[in-house]
């Protein structure tokens, strides 16, 4: 499994954004960039057959807003022209199986369905028209500027781990990728023509974005050091996605130097390349009196190796978007109360391949309970940060001196059943 967090929302259709695979176990206690212990094939298998589905809720929140200047060119407060808040619910599913329990072999597969790269972004900003002063009136409704991108790429994997000696398990990963009903409109919609409108008349463009199928294998290991000490490795290699659209197009914006999107009126072709990506982590268990597990990890992305993009449309553009390295940490506290029941609390840094403007820190939280062979854990992670960006509609009466600014806050919750058999 891999966990994507590196650019914001608006840029989800080329760079993955904000989504953690792990199951919510994992993702409250702070094992986001655990190396192999997240992956199914090298967790220690209650009963002989395990069957797991995960119900994710991901939901942001994203205020563009624009600087107002006094006549001394100070900003003297920031006005708020858009707000957005949509929620997204995905699914996923996993099987395993310890063949060791009952058939005295030493292996454990695993078959698993879940959603690998989220391309779902929802921006809608109203466009009033101004009455001018002394009405004293609401003012009307020009029009909308909508930007919507639908749909995902999901991963179908297959895993196999096995035990050398007492202390080493090896294993590898084979995945498939494809894609799933993936979608780009972006456009004005026109009530009453108005300056403050991008365009005078109703004009929006969908566009389907179709992905190539591609396959890769990881391999990952873990040791026990101790007893209570493991550590895990995995390894990840590049990965190369080619997209065709009716003429959705990455563009590096000059004044930014961040991606941006542009629609030509020819079909239009591009790959992502995503950057190999090793981890290596660590699972402890606290000498304490209250039963206590400390896990965390290190995660490293050579995306400064794949940060040059060929778009072929009429013509052929080559765009370079300075991608850098990322480094990434999580780490994260599980205490046993009661028994039986879990109380997680974890931390994630994260570089982005933007820049420092970009990096990301969030918390989680969660918790569960187990009853007979059913076991439900509840998790929630949070972030925020803020960056600066052109307006993504701009009118021709539209004075440039400032950038925007985006506040964006994002929450993931997640909840996983597990059933033992």
């Amino acid at each position: 499994m891999i966990t994507l967090c590196s650019g914001q929302q608006y840029f989800s259709p080329l760079i993955p954004n904000n989504y953690f695979i792990p199951n919510a176990a994992d993702l409250a206690k702070g094992a986001i960039f655990s190396g192999a212990f997240s992956d199914n094939i090298f967790k220690d298998a209650a009963q002989n057959y395990n069957l797991e589905i995960n119900v994710i809720r991901n939901s942001y929140a994203e205020r563009k807003s624009f600087p107002v200047i006094d006549m001394f060119d100070d900003v003297v407060t920031q006005n708020v022209y858009a707000l957005n808040r949509p929620a997204f619910t995905s699914y996923e599913w996993s099987f395993s199986a310890d063949l060791n329990q009952k058939y005295k072999m030493p292996f454990l597969v695993s078959i698993s369905d879940g959603l690998f790269w989220d391309f779902r972004y929802d921006y809608n900003e109203e466009v009033r028209a101004s009455l001018g002063p002394g009405v004293y009136n609401r003012d009307p409704v020009a029009g909308y500027h909508v930007v919507n991108v639908e749909g995902a790429i999901r991963s179908f994997e297959l895993g196999l781990s096995t035990i050398i000696g007492n202390k080493a398990k090896v294993g590898l990963i084979f995945e498939n990728f494809y894609e799933d009903n993936i979608s780009y409109i972006k456009g004005v919609n026109v009530f009453n023509q108005d300056e403050a409108l991008a365009s005078d008349t109703t004009n929006i463009r969908l566009l389907d974005l179709s992905v190539k199928g591609t396959n890769r294998i990881t391999f990952g290991s873990t040791y026990d050091i101790k007893e209570n000490i493991s550590i895990g490795f995995n390894f990840k290699p590049k990965l190369e996605m080619k997209f065709s659209s009716d003429g959705l197009m990455p563009v590096l914006d000059e004044r930014t130097q961040l991606p941006n999107f542009v629609i030509s009126d020819s079909a239009s072709f591009y790959s992502v390349n995503l950057p190999s990506e090793m981890s290596l982590g660590f699972s402890l268990q606290v000498n304490n009196p209250t039963e206590t597990y400390i896990h965390g990890g290190f995660v490293f992305k050579d995306w400064d190796k794949y940060d040059t993009y060929e778009v072929s449309h009429s013509k052929i553009d080559t765009v370079v978007f300075n991608y850098q390295p990322t480094f990434g940490f999580s780490l994260g506290v599980e205490h046993i109360i009661l028994d039986k029941t879990p109380l997680r609390f974890g931390f994630l840094f994260s570089e982005s391949p933007l820049g420092e403007e970009f990096e990301i820190t969030k918390f989680s939280i969660g918790s569960g309970f187990v009853f007979d062979d059913l076991s439900v854990d509840v998790s929630a992670i949070f972030g925020a940060n803020d960056y600066r960006y052109q307006d993504l509609f701009q009118t021709a009466a539209q004075e440039n001196s400032f950038l925007d600014r985006v506040d964006e806050s994002s929450t993931v919750i997640k909840a996983t059943v597990k059933y033992s058999f």
